[in-house]
């Protein structure tokens, strides 16, 4: 009987500690105001919807722009090494339809973003 009442109130403590540890933050829940205000890092890249979507376009760009070299010199190995060979033929001129298809889209796309942008601007 001892034994289990001991037993109850070896919690007891624990319990207590915890509220008074706790009891603190209740109190101090409210944090104050910031007074740090945070501010765009890059000013003048991206502060419109447009600049952000022409900003966007210059990136991939730069980006793209020489994979598509790559691939022309690609389309052109296979051309070279096709030796007659038809299958190699078909697939050069493949990788050369496909990278024109892909430079057509990619330098299109500032095009594309202008008409979209003028067309909204008049609304």
């Amino acid at each position: 009987m001892i034994i289990n009442t001991i037993k109850k109130y070896r919690v007891l403590p624990f319990v207590a500690s915890t509220v008074v540890l706790l009891f603190p933050a209740i109190v101090f829940a409210q944090l104050p105001q910031p007074t740090v205000t945070l501010s765009n890092p890059a000013p003048g890249a991206g502060s419109t919807l447009q600049d952000f979507v022409y900003l966007l376009i210059e990136i991939i760009q730069w980006v793209a722009l020489p994979i598509l070299a790559l691939c022309i010199i690609h389309a052109g190995f296979i051309l070279v090494s096709a030796g007659g060979n038809e299958e190699k033929i078909t697939k050069g001129k493949l990788w050369v339809i496909w990278t024109l298809v892909g430079a057509a889209i990619i330098l299109g796309s500032r095009v594309v973003a202008n008409i979209i942008f003028g067309t909204a601007s008049v609304f």
